[in-house]
Order: C-alpha cells, then sequence, then structure tokens
C-alpha cells in the first residue's frame, strides 16, 4: 500500500523574483535605517543595517528550507493531533491572522531596529537559528496536526483570502510545539528593553491569534512560550 504524504507546496523561484528580493532587501534596510534614527538611542551606520539585513534574510530564507524540509520528511512517527475538549470551545475568528502573520512579522523586524551593533544582531540571529533547531527536532520525533475540520471553513473574505494563503503554504504537520509562539517569545524578550509592556502584549496577541485562527491547539502554546523563553535565557548567558 502507497503511503499518503502531504507535501508542503515547494515553488520554484524565478531570476525575476529573485532580484525583486534583492532590491527589496536594500529598500528595506534603508527603512529599518531611518526607523532606528527615529526610535534607537544608539543606530549603527547606514551600511550596517545593509549588511544585516542582508544576512538576515539569507538565514530566514534557508531557515524556512530546513522548516519545509523537516514537515515533508517527519514521517518516522505516528502523527498525533493534540485537541483537548477545551479547544472545542475556541471560536473561530479569522480576523486574528492580521497579528498572527502581519503584525508578527513587523515585530521581527524590529530587532533589527534596535540593534546597536552587528555582533549584538548575529548573537540574536545565532538565538533564533536554536529556536529553529530545537523546534525541528520536536518535529521530527512528535510530529503533530490540528485536526483537519481546522481548514475547513468558506473563504468569504480578506481575512480568510489571506489565512487560507497562509495556509496554502504548509501542510500543517509542524504544531508542537508551537513556533509562532516561540518565536515570538524570543523576539519579545529580546525587544524587551526598547518596548517595555508592549513585548509582552505582542507575545500574549500570538498565542492569542494561534488559537484564534485555529493554527495550534492549546497544547501547543505553553511549551512554545517556554522554549522560546529558554533560548533566549540560553543565549544571554553565554
Amino acid at each position: 500500500m502507497e503511503s499518503q504524504i502531504t507535501s508542503a507546496p515547494y515553488k520554484r523561484i524565478s531570476p525575476g523574483y529573485m532580484l525583486l528580493m534583492l532590491i527589496s532587501t536594500f529598500a528595506i534596510s534603508i527603512i529599518y535605517y531611518r526607523m532606528a534614527l527615529l526610535f534607537s538611542e544608539n543606530p549603527m551606520p547606514m551600511f550596517d543595517y545593509v549588511v544585516f539585513t542582508c544576512i538576515t534574510a539569507i538565514i530566514i530564507l534557508g531557515a524556512y528550507q530546513i522548516f519545509f524540509w523537516v514537515q515533508n520528511n517527519n514521517y518516522f512517527f505516528k502523527t498525533r493531533t493534540l485537541a483537548i475538549g477545551l479547544d472545542k470551545y475556541i471560536p473561530f475568528w479569522p480576523i486574528w491572522i492580521w497579528p498572527y502573520s502581519f503584525f508578527y512579522y513587523i515585530m521581527i523586524g524590529m530587532v533589527v531596529i534596535q540593534i546597536s551593533s552587528l555582533s549584538e544582531g548575529l548573537y540574536h540571529i545565532f538565538g533564533g537559528l536554536m529556536v529553529l533547531l530545537a523546534q525541528c527536532i520536536c518535529f521530527m520525533i512528535f510530529p503533530c496536526r490540528v485536526p483537519q475540520s481546522y481548514r475547513e471553513y468558506e473563504v468569504k473574505n480578506t481575512s480568510t483570502r489571506y489565512l487560507k494563503f497562509v495556509q496554502g503554504l504548509d501542510n500543517g504537520r509542524n504544531c508542537f510545539p508551537s513556533m509562532h509562539n516561540s518565536v515570538a517569545a524570543y523576539v519579545g524578550l529580546v525587544l524587551l528593553p526598547t518596548i517595555g509592556i508592549w513585548s509582552y502584549v505582542f507575545i500574549a496577541s500570538i498565542a492569542i491569534s494561534s488559537l484564534l485562527v485555529k493554527q495550534h491547539q492549546l497544547l501547543d502554546i505553553v511549551p512554545g512560550l517556554l522554549l522560546g523563553w529558554g533560548i533566549h535565557t540560553l543565549v544571554t548567558l553565554v
């Protein structure tokens, strides 16, 4: 009997698209520099933002390839669904996709704005890679997904269309622990000295939105938050 394996949709990237990403990276680095002049007490020279943004973009693209590779190859162990009784009482509010997937990336970009040196930025990148490594180990040995019914809904407005687009980028097998929440916890703690209590608002908004858009279950959330906190604590001590 042939095994039924659902792969994430890999897409060919055209040279034109690569050129667009390259130009966008330089444009974004200039935006980061201008924002740092407004919000950072000790901004780096503009060229340092160009260097760091380029490095970050390459690492993020590579990290996503690792994430999707694990997702397409974590079939060594039984796939589980961790839904519990309380999950059925959580409503489906697709409008929360905007903090989950839009606000989330804006806050990650804030890390670039608040760093004061390339070495500091590299430490943050190292911490992010440690989060990815820990997540991928969990995904490989304990593959989990949300119930299929969570992805069955009517696409009728901008929020549901965007949610369907986000869900179309993966096959939903990398659920436990929630990587959105581990990254949010790590990034929020990195930004804590700069934005204070708003860091906790950011972390909470990602945890809540993860549930309300049905991308995760309750049991995915706390382990993800603890993982992000643990990695941040470890990197800070080194």
